[in-house]
């Protein structure tokens, strides 16, 4: 944290991240929001992508009221089309549906929440629909101590995008990503689908490589997800190049945020201008988060995309 940045506003503290993205939030309890602290922090949200909290003590119910502040929320059931108890054992743990459980811990030698312990590779969640979230929370419940891993990192797609080089601005402009769901963040691959199946055939959305934020305004590099992505109008060749020359690009350190977890730290980001990664953590060490989503918007580069401005945020604070 940079001391030297911080900002009073309604009676809390805005203190940037010293990284590409992210402020934490001091003096707001999230138990106890009214409209105009609410209002002061959705704008920080805007402004920073991602917002730290530090110490909070929420139960289920709260975590549910505090994203009904960010707009309606959806289940991750409904996201997959699949049944609750396939995704979560949120049912199982007597949680509302708005939540996911987020765990490596076993019960009874049944998982008591999604992605174990193994790396989670970049992604944003979601963009394999045609409507991907926009607000995210990760909640921690039970993390292991920090030496031994499970930090989650988050990078700015703003300042990706605005790093990019003007030439390939213009290259990528109006071109558009399909994002299929083959495998899931874990490298799983998803029932009913294969490694080598021919992605230009497999059913999903279309994303534009450069995606306006609908109240930011700003421009975003929308990657998605590596796996399962294929740049339309192209050959297979052609695409794979672009992407990995994207990939390549967008996610340099530069442009992270790495949280390392304690207990009761609130993570929100908007899901929209982000991407994020988790690596592998002891096995032996307990980490269960609660997670919750909005819904979001479908994606658009707007007509004037290569002459606005870049995000705050593009740079350092």
């Amino acid at each position: 944290m940079n001391d030297e940045q911080r900002v009073a506003s309604n009676g809390f503290e805005i203190v940037p991240c010293d990284a590409a993205l992210g402020a934490a939030i001091r003096g707001v309890d999230l138990k106890r929001l009214d409209d105009s602290t609410f209002a002061a922090l959705h704008r920080a949200w805007l402004d920073h992508v991602l917002l730290v909290f530090r110490g909070q003590s929420l139960v289920a119910e709260d975590i549910v009221t505090l994203v009904r502040r960010f707009g309606t929320p959806v289940t991750s059931s409904k996201l997959h089309q699949r049944s609750l108890d396939e995704r979560t054992s949120s049912a199982a743990l007597n949680l509302p549906p708005e939540i996911t459980v987020v765990s490596n811990v076993r019960d009874g030698g049944k998982a008591i929440g999604i992605l174990g312990d193994g790396e989670v590779v970049w992604h944003s969640d979601f963009s394999f629909k045609e409507r991907p979230t926009a607000a995210r929370m990760l909640i921690g419940m039970e993390v292991p101590p920090r030496e031994r891993g499970g930090n989650t990192v988050f990078l700015n797609c703003y300042a990706a995008y605005d790093a990019l080089p003007g030439e390939l601005k213009r290259r990528v402009s109006g071109m558009t990503i399909k994002q299929a769901d083959i495998v899931d963040t874990a490298m799983k691959v998803r029932p009913g689908m294969s490694l080598d199946m021919d992605i230009r055939a497999v059913p999903g959305p279309s994303h534009p490589v450069i995606s306006t934020h609908p109240e930011s305004g700003h421009n975003m590099l929308f990657l998605g997800r590596r796996h399962g992505a294929y740049v339309n109008g192209c050959s297979l060749e052609e695409s794979e190049a672009l992407l990995q020359e994207l990939w390549a690009h967008g996610t340099q350190p530069r442009f992270c945020y790495e949280h390392r977890w304690s207990q009761g730290d609130v993570v929100v980001w908007d899901n929209r201008a982000t991407l994020h990664r988790r690596d592998g953590f002891d096995p032996e060490s307990r980490r269960v988060l609660y997670a919750a989503q909005v819904e979001g918007h479908r994606p658009y580069e707007a007509p004037d995309a290569l002459s606005r401005p870049a995000h705050p945020r593009s740079q350092h604070p």
